[in-house]
């Protein structure tokens, strides 16, 4: 591991710990073994490794959709429904993690950076269902004309149907909410329609609803260890 790798992961911990305002520079050089020679060798600030940090998150998406297109060989519709349930899968790999993050993103002005990793992540998710949604129509699997315009309405439903899939999971009742249930529907009819698709084969519902059903069962399961 280099000195870069050491200072982003030091303060990250201590970003984590201590929190992002409670952290000095002092504090991360100290923790990595650095010099302040070595640390501004690379970093300006504690504000360009916080970004550093949101960028990883990018990147470690980034390669996980690049490892599941090396092993690919099926169809685009067989890849549109992976991408989105590795999307799922990864959100429940963060959960070990959400304390920290809690302490990562709780300063004042923290909505900056969160809002750049919101923009930097629906571009990402963009690009990557554009492809997929351009294949599919090469192939003749699809029948869209217009694949980019149809990657960003689904991307940012996709983040949508994300957000409200929290509120179902943290609350209390075990009862989905009727609304998100016919949302989710239409959401899985209209995806389909847009690519041409007569039989509901792109999956979103059953997707979603055991994802819920997964941070529900993993939520009661760290409460009843504290």
């Amino acid at each position: 591991m280099g000195l870069r790798e050491k200072i982003v992961e030091a303060s990250y911990e201590l970003f984590a710990s201590k929190g992002y305002e409670e952290t000095t520079v002092s504090d991360i050089i100290k923790l990595a073994g650095s010099s302040r020679g070595g640390f501004y060798h690379h970093f300006n600030s504690k504000e360009e490794i916080l970004e550093a940090i949101t960028d990883d998150y990018i990147e470690e998406f980034s390669e996980r959709y690049n490892r599941i297109m090396d092993e690919h060989v099926g169809s685009s519709t067989e890849l549109f429904n992976r991408v989105f349930t590795m999307f799922h899968e990864y959100k429940v790999g963060q959960m070990k993690d959400w304390s920290k993050l809690y302490n990562l993103f709780s300063f004042k002005g923290s909505h900056v950076i969160i809002l750049k990793i919101a923009r930097d992540f629906e571009d990402l998710m963009t690009k990557i269902y554009s492809k997929i949604i351009k294949d599919g129509c090469e192939k003749g699997e699809f029948t869209s004309q217009y694949p980019k315009a149809l990657a960003g309405l689904w991307t940012r439903e996709m983040l949508q149907i994300n957000r409200l899939a929290r509120k179902e999971y943290i609350k209390k009742e075990t009862e989905v909410d009727e609304a998100f249930m016919l949302g989710l529907e239409f959401t899985e009819n209209l995806i389909n329609r847009e690519l041409g698709l007569v039989d509901q084969v792109i999956q979103i519902k059953s997707v979603v609803l055991a994802y819920i059903d997964h941070m529900k069962k993993q939520i009661a399961l760290k409460e009843m260890v504290k």
